[in-house]
């Protein structure tokens, strides 16, 4: 949006609609133990999701920003999805012979938050000194204490304005399950498949905000302080402004509240792996399917695995989504006798702006973590 980014040099590199999607999941505390064949683990963690679907017209509406009378925009399916939450879970895997292992997890879920908003269309036309706008479209937003504000537009009409938080907490309940197998079809050569977190939520009624945007209304159009003339205005105040401006434009009239139930963001995923040198090298391909609203999303990733010793493997992977080999990855797992440590990336990324948002590639993404053993396996020692 900053003014010294031409318009046309900018809006050409974009869709008629461009999918947006950024995860995150966080695992508080975990455990893990052997108990007869099996291995239980428990834990708490944090997910989130953010979707959505932008029209490249929203963009030309905001970027040009004025016109001569009559001048008309036409943005059409825009979506946008937000989803937090807790899980609780406990799961369990089980070898079935020396081929067959299987496992499953099951998670209670505690919403945080959730918000859907979509418009059918929003419609600008120049008039005079201002936009006319005639919408169409829906909000829901679920956050417990959440509470709206409002303000009167031209026409003496009450709109959502912006929302207060009061007392926060669970804003909904819910349960999910992930289940799985992997097969070895021959000594060298294993095949798996997973679905995660499918499941869902239901937020209560005291917690969700309706909203619905129809009708007409004027707008000034956007005002953003944006650029090197405006030293003291950081990433946060501009995005304060988008977001001000935003509300303004999408106009919704609250409605009665009720309970709704909204379904995760599930992952399917099947895979297989091919190994050779004693399993010391592995040629794995991996198809990954993400049900995201409004659009699934899916890739297919090539990976060689190395493992030298017991305690360490590597990982270099490729991605076919992207291409022009800016999705390439890593991973790396150290495992000595008292600490398990792994880092890695599916999509790396070279070129930031001040930000951290790459501007090299349409994606990325980054994974650590680490375990500590209380005891040894006892497997081990029969």
């Amino acid at each position: 949006m900053d003014p010294s980014v031409p318009a046309e040099s900018f809006l050409r590199r974009l869709k008629t609609n461009n999918q947006l999607n950024a995860d995150i999941a966080t695992e508080i505390v975990s455990a893990g133990w052997f108990s007869g064949h099996g291995f239980w683990t428990i834990g708490i963690g944090v997910k989130g999701t953010v979707s959505g679907n932008v029209p490249k017209s929203l963009f030309e509406f905001m970027k040009y920003g004025s016109g001569p009378e009559g001048t008309t925009y036409d943005i059409k399916k825009l979506h946008v999805y937000a989803d937090f939450y807790v899980d609780v879970s406990v799961g369990y895997s089980h070898p079935l012979n020396g081929r067959w292992t299987i496992g499953g997890k099951y998670k209670f879920l505690v919403g945080a938050g959730n918000a859907d908003v979509y418009f059918n269309n929003l419609h600008a036309v120049m008039n005079g000194d201002a936009w006319r706008i005639t919408s169409e479209g829906y909000m829901s937003a679920s956050v417990q204490g959440l509470r709206p504000k409002f303000s009167t537009d031209k026409n003496d009409r009450e709109y959502i304005d912006g929302f207060d938080y009061h007392s926060p907490g669970a804003a909904g309940y819910g349960s999910a399950i992930d289940f799985g197998a992997t097969f070895k079809v021959l000594d060298n050569f294993t095949v798996s498949g997973a679905v995660i977190d499918f499941g869902f939520i239901t937020w209560s009624k005291r917690s969700t905000v309706n909203g619905a945007a129809k009708g007409d209304f004027d707008f000034d159009g956007f005002d953003l302080p944006i650029g090197d003339d405006q030293p003291d205005n950081s990433m946060s105040d501009q995005m304060d402004d988008l977001t001000g401006n935003l509300q303004n434009l999408f106009h919704f009239s609250e409605t009665p509240s009720r309970s709704r139930t909204t379904l995760l963001r599930s992952t399917i995923n099947v895979g297989a792996e091919y190994s050779v040198a004693q399993n010391r090298v592995g040629f794995g391909l991996l198809s990954s399917t993400r049900i995201y609203k409004p659009k699934i999303y899916t890739e297919l990733t090539a990976s060689v695995n190395y493992r030298p010793i017991d305690w360490f493997a590597a990982t270099v992977s490729y991605s076919f989504v992207h291409s022009a080999f800016k999705t390439f990855g890593f991973a790396l797992n150290f495992s000595p006798s008292w600490i398990n440590f792994f880092v890695g990336s599916d999509y790396m990324f070279t070129k930031v702006n001040p930000q951290f948002i790459p501007i090299k590639a349409s994606a990325a993404n980054l994974y650590f973590g680490l375990s500590v053993p209380l005891r040894k396996e006892r497997q081990c020692r029969r």
